[in-house]
């Protein structure tokens, strides 16, 4: 899912096979050149907007660290971790790169991550700077092994045109305003809806985390699928597109157009989506946090984490914790882009509180929750999204489809 920028992605590599059979044994790296210059090598999946941002930044590193010089490549992200984890395990990894939050406990449970700690305790960053739960996505079993770059939240975005038009002076902030506003927005004859499903992982995630229930146990042991609380989430989005009449028939491959084109006037979607409304004529889009559906407030996030290999030689991990820290230092400029920072410091600048959208999704950063931090979690997730879609769409019922799903979930988590 994060061709869009920030979100997870389904593909599953034999992970566990390959680094077991290959040991994580990288070729030998390059010493400094005759001038002492180290080149580094960065690899990432930013193959949008935020690739510009990050190559500019990159350059700006490269100018000012004349002992230390970065290529970065960009691979988009359908490709990126088989390539990544193929480096890893035969040799040609690179220095620095980057994993999504959630894809972090699968990559240090086989050995593939430098401990860093040390670094964070030697050179800083300094841990009190960051926002604490962000700041925690770079763990694994009380270790650390990645210094999260930012974060990116889903959000809602609303437009303002069509609020005004509706009489309507601000975003709502709970189920009760959501649809009552969605109805007045709603007119079902025109083509108009006050809301569209764009995306059954994100949203489903997002409700299911405010419910309590979800992919997963608290202890990460066993499915919640099948708990009281997933099946209230499910019967909630089932709702707004039955009972309540205030969004279609969910379609994941054009409900965002519908926003775009001002046939919607509601959309939760992620921070990453910012460029596709900019510069669309004639929408004007505002955001807001999104609302409280359940019993408690919650969204879907993910963070992207930088890393390096286990094995890097001493020198070029301290030159790469350099380009690293030097990332995080510099991320207000990274989140012009499509993030949000998540070092206090830059959370409180004039210039990212001028940065509207963003300001907007950095006030869910203290209840943001992430993807089951589990080695499983990439193998499972696709069940529970194969559920809620069933179950929204009113293919089979939602008590069955989540029991299907929770059984799936379930046996992944017993053959470990």
């Amino acid at each position: 899912m994060e061709g869009l920028g920030g979100g997870p992605v389904r593909k599953t590599l034999a992970i566990a096979l390959i680094f077991a059979v290959v040991g994580c044994s990288p070729k030998g790296y390059a010493p400094r050149d005759r001038d002492g210059v180290l080149h580094l090598d960065f690899w990432n999946g930013f193959s949008g907007p935020d690739g510009t941002t990050m190559e500019r930044i990159v350059k700006r590193f490269n100018a000012s660290h004349h002992d230390i010089q970065v290529r970065m490549q960009i691979i988009p992200w359908g490709t990126y971790y088989d390539k990544l984890t193929l480096s890893l395990a035969f040799g040609g990894a690179p220095d620095v790169f980057v994993l999504h939050a959630q894809r972090v406990p699968e990559y240090a449970s086989h050995g593939a991550l430098a401990d860093v700690d040390r670094y964070v305790r030697d050179y800083g960053p300094d841990p009190r700077d960051f926002m604490s739960r962000q700041w925690n996505a770079g763990l694994f079993n009380g270790t650390r092994y990645a210094l999260p770059l930012d974060c990116h939240p889903l959000g809602l975005y609303y437009n303002r045109g069509l609020f005004k038009e509706a009489g309507i002076s601000r975003p709502p902030a709970n189920e009760a305003e959501f649809e009552a506003d969605a109805r007045r927005l709603t007119a079902p004859a025109k083509g108009k809806w006050g809301f569209v499903i764009t995306d059954f992982h994100l949203v489903g995630s997002t409700v299911f985390d405010q419910y309590g229930g979800g992919l997963m146990t608290p202890d990460l042991t066993r499915s919640a699928l099948d708990q009281p609380a997933s099946l209230d989430a499910v019967n909630r989005m089932i709702g707004w597109v039955k009972d309540g009449g205030i969004c279609p028939k969910p379609d994941p491959g054009g409900s965002w157009g519908a926003f775009q084109t001002g046939r919607a006037a509601m959309a939760i979607q992620g921070i990453w989506m910012i460029d596709s409304v900019a510069h669309q004529e004639g929408l004007d889009v505002a955001a807001a946090p999104v609302p409280r559906f359940g019993p408690k407030q919650a969204v879907w996030a993910s963070s992207h984490c930088m890393c390096m290999p286990a094995r890097l030689p001493s020198d070029r991990k301290k030159a790469a914790w350099t380009f690293m820290k030097y990332l995080s230092d510099n991320s207000l400029e990274w989140a012009k882009a499509g993030q949000v920072p998540i070092r206090r410091s830059i959370l409180k600048s004039p210039e990212f509180q001028s940065l509207p959208i963003q300001r907007e999704f950095a006030k869910e950063l203290p209840y943001v929750v992430y993807e089951p931090f589990s080695v499983s979690v990439n193998q499972t997730a696709s069940f529970a999204d194969i559920a809620v879609e069933s179950a929204v769409q009113g293919v089979e019922s939602p008590r069955a489809a989540l029991k299907t799903a929770a059984q799936r979930v379930n046996r992944v988590l017993e053959l470990r």
